[in-house]
């Protein structure tokens, strides 16, 4: 935490998680949730994206794509019951060997800035769940 002070990464801790929130991509339209966990020998960022159930075909024939234009992002997404549809976006860092602040800070913004651009284009393809767009509740088929 110290780390992403120093990087000027606004971040917090909620109650509910062991997880450290990055608030910057949190606060981006269609985020639920983006957070930093730190274990023993690694470190993974996860950011969850809601998105639309009427374009979850589409996204998943481009997930190939998207895996291919963010290399150093993993994108695949899930799907919950009870759940409206959602992408996650992920980055797995090793640290047992070592990390350094200026090593960790680099990474940590570098994936930031990859998730920014995938969220800008996955917006632009209509993939994602706007907060506008009214929540459709199922209705029987006679």
């Amino acid at each position: 935490m110290r780390w992403l002070t120093a990087g000027y990464i606004d971040h917090y801790i909620c109650e509910n998680c062991h997880g450290i929130h990055l608030s910057e991509l949190q606060g981006q339209d269609g985020v639920l949730e983006s957070r930093l966990f730190v274990e023993h020998e690694d470190a993974i960022l996860t950011t969850e994206i809601e998105v639309r159930p009427t374009a979850l075909l589409a996204l998943v024939a481009d997930l190939g794509r998207l895996n291919m234009n963010y290399p150093s992002l993993k994108v695949f997404v899930d799907i919950v019951d009870d759940n409206l549809p959602r992408l996650i976006v992920a980055d797995y860092l090793h640290t047992q060997a070592g990390m350094d602040q200026p090593q960790f800070l680099w990474i940590v913004q570098q994936t930031m800035m990859a998730t920014q651009q995938l969220l800008l284009e996955i917006t632009e393809l209509g993939f994602l769940m706007q907060d506008d767009e009214p929540q459709k509740t199922p209705s029987a088929v006679h």
